[in-house]
């Protein structure tokens, strides 16, 4: 019994030592490698929802009045209800003055370098631009070139167009609107937004699960059904951006690993709910999954450090983000969150606990 125990210690503690290229990246794809999104045109968008949405196919909120009796910025500390895994919440007042997409990096981060590839930086670092207080890796990417997938608007700016491609959007508008739903080419290119961001699948909608009517809208084509069926079903760590039923602009994160612990996005879906939320698109998630509270890391990411890097898991570096910010004056209050000092260590002490009595059932 000691010596099995001896080799599942040896062998969980070699595990860093790989490169990232030996599946050590948490990848999770909604679409195939080389797949950006649906192609159909916005018809068929609006041809698959239930008939009582009409022909329209998005949702629009007005931020509710600021209430100086509580936080601007409120962010909450959670586990999920069967306490496997932990995450964050936090609810913005006044979203229109104090939310941004921004590009990775640096603005112009979305448009390719000379080399072909495009500007990837982890969210903590992308924060720096704006200072922001709370933020979270946003839109997916091409994790080999780094492009930025569907539209970006980011401060009034066209960072990135989509060319069409019918993935749910979360966006500010001109005159405040929060925006969550579906796109056309032509509202991206009006200008009349200041902020936009394509995720994909539209997790709530007025208050209700929409993930199964936003799968069949957002299927690149029949044979990728399956692959977004996964994406839908399987654990892992999920992120989205919402709006509760006051006005208040809502991110939430849960940490995992995909096929290890985590959340489908049903499951996250219903959560939001619990939460207030009633409209809500789904971000990047898996090892992409980055929750930053004034430039530190605040939840576990799922990557797994390079060789010469002294943390156990580290925030990969990501593509556009969804940043809080307020000129660095207003203070974020947290509940019960973790520190970047902590995490990795407590993480790591879990995840050893966890292997060793594998382990020990193993070899019983």
């Amino acid at each position: 019994m000691s010596f099995i125990l001896w080799i599942c210690i040896i062998g969980f503690l070699v595990q860093p030592g790989k490169s990232q290229d030996e599946d050590l990246m948490d990848i999770l794809l909604p679409y195939s490698s080389f797949a950006r999104g649906p192609h159909f045109s916005h018809r068929h968008v609006r041809d698959c929802q239930p008939v009582k949405y009409g022909n329209v196919t998005h949702e629009t909120t007005l931020p509710g009045a600021k209430n100086d009796s509580v936080p601007l910025i409120e962010t909450k500390y959670f586990t999920t209800p069967n306490e496997i895994s932990q995450g964050h919440v936090t609810f913005v007042q006044d979203p229109a003055r104090h939310v941004s997409v921004l590009e990775p990096g640096k603005e112009g981060g979305c448009t390719a370098e000379n080399d072909g590839n495009y500007t990837r930086a982890t969210v903590a670092k992308s924060g720096e631009r704006k200072k922001c207080l709370v933020a979270v890796n946003a839109g997916f990417f091409n994790t080999t070139t780094g492009d930025c997938y569907g539209n970006v608007v980011s401060d009034g700016k066209l960072a990135k167009d989509g060319k069409g491609i019918q993935n749910s959007h979360f966006g500010v508008k001109k005159n405040g609107e929060l925006y969550f739903g579906y796109v056309t080419e032509e509202e991206v290119l009006s200008g009349d937004f200041d902020q936009l961001v394509a995720g994909v699948l539209w997790l709530v909608r007025n208050g209700e699960i929409y993930v199964n009517e936003s799968e069949k809208a957002e299927c690149a084509d029949t044979q990728e059904t399956g692959t977004l069926n996964t994406f839908i079903n399987v654990l892992s760590a999920r992120a989205a951006v919402g709006v509760d039923a006051m006005g208040r602009l809502v991110i939430a994160h849960v940490d995992g690993r995909t096929r290890s612990r985590g959340m489908t996005l049903h499951d996250f879906a219903q959560l939001l709910i619990d939460f207030g939320v009633v409209n809500a698109i789904n971000l990047d998630g898996g090892g992409s999954m980055t929750y930053v509270s004034n430039g530190t890391v605040i939840n576990y990411p799922s990557d797994y450090c390079s060789r010469d890097s002294k943390l156990y898991r580290c925030p990969r570096r990501v593509s556009t983000i969804v940043c809080v910010h307020d000129g660095g004056n207003t203070p974020v209050e947290t509940t019960d969150a973790p520190n970047e000092a902590t995490q990795t260590q407590s993480g790591m002490a879990l995840l050893i606990v966890i292997y060793l009595v594998s382990c020990l059932i193993n070899g019983l």
